[in-house]
């Protein structure tokens, strides 16, 4: 008998423990890396809280007196819990409000190509079979922009903005329409603004969130920075290292800024890490973040989104369809 509440008694904590963790980070959001990494997790507290809550029912009806009475609380903070994250889940599948189509819609894609070493061919067909007008990549290096290039990249997009790099860095757009203004922004890993067929472009990707993520935040203000009220429609395009739940995010929202997957309501459509490309003990990981965003002003909305998987790089694509 004592055996069987100790069991629940452990299984109540490895599941309420990390669900009340996800909560502090989220509403909290602490100074660190391990802080601002948990966050992107913000979701999964909603089954952790369920279960518990689920394990809890269980033991006030089966236990009786004290035992009871500490079943009901915790019963309650699960509820609580799982109200409080299952609404701000709620927002991926709610979208925003619909706007009437103004004119052809413009395609988006994201993608980091995890120091260059995504499929060239994948990259081109993904974005040539859906019909992008603009592509945004990420750690791009010269031999990827070679194989990219004899993979017919040159030819689908003949405009092109940004700058090849090393490991992390390197971030260039690529776009049918044509491509001016280009401006280099003060980001680590390189960032670019510019202007692609009268669509005003911030093309990103933040350090991550390592260590005491100092640098991640450093390179979010900047791109705040670049989050001004304009009346032409503007676009924050990248791998940003960030959650919709993360506060820097949520600080664009409240400039204006919506994030595509979650004004389609497209769902849950994580992006990192892709499918195979990165194991713990030998078991694949699927994806489990969203961390690559497109982003944009209230001149826009997203008619929809998708991800889709690229060989070779851990990431996986966002390809957004906006409309005005």
């Amino acid at each position: 008998m004592r055996l069987r509440w100790v069991l629940l008694g452990l299984l109540v904590t490895v599941l309420l423990v990390p669900a009340l963790a996800l909560s502090v980070a989220r509403l909290v959001q602490p100074p660190g890396g391990t802080w601002v990494r948990l966050v992107a997790f913000t979701p999964y507290a909603v089954p952790l809280y369920v279960a518990s809550l689920l394990l809890l029912a269980v033991a006030w009806a089966a236990g009786e007196g004290g035992w009871q009475r500490v079943a009901a609380t915790l019963a309650i903070v699960s509820l609580a819990g799982a109200v409080l994250h299952g609404v701000l889940v709620s927002r991926m599948f709610l979208g925003g409000d619909v706007a009437p189509d103004r004119g052809d819609p413009v395609r988006v894609m994201s993608l980091n190509l995890m120091l260059g070493q995504a499929d060239a061919e994948d990259v081109v067909e993904a974005a040539t079979t859906r019909d992008v007008d603009v592509l945004v990549l990420q750690e791009v290096d010269e031999s990827a922009l070679r194989r990219l290039d004899d993979a017919g990249l040159a030819d689908a997009f003949p405009h092109r903005a940004g700058e090849a790099g090393t490991g992390p860095t390197g971030t260039v757009v690529l776009a049918r329409p044509t491509i001016e203004d280009v401006e280099r922004l003060d980001t680590a890993f390189g960032g670019w603004t510019m202007t692609v067929g009268g669509l005003a472009l911030v093309a990103v990707h933040p350090r991550p969130p390592v260590g005491d993520a100092a640098g991640w935040a450093e390179d979010h203000r900047v791109v705040r920075r670049e989050a001004y009220d304009r009346a032409d429609p503007a676009v924050i395009v990248g791998d940003l290292n960030a959650t919709t739940d993360h506060r820097v995010l949520r600080e664009l929202a409240g400039r204006g800024w919506s994030d595509a997957a979650t004004d389609a309501g497209s769902g849950w459509q994580p992006t990192w890490p892709a499918s195979g490309e990165v194991d713990v003990a030998g078991v694949v990981v699927p994806p489990l973040v969203a961390i690559d965003h497109v982003l944009t002003n209230e001149v826009l909305h997203a008619v929809g989104t998708e991800t889709v998987a690229i060989d070779g790089t851990d990431h996986r694509a966002l390809v957004a369809i906006l409309s005005r």
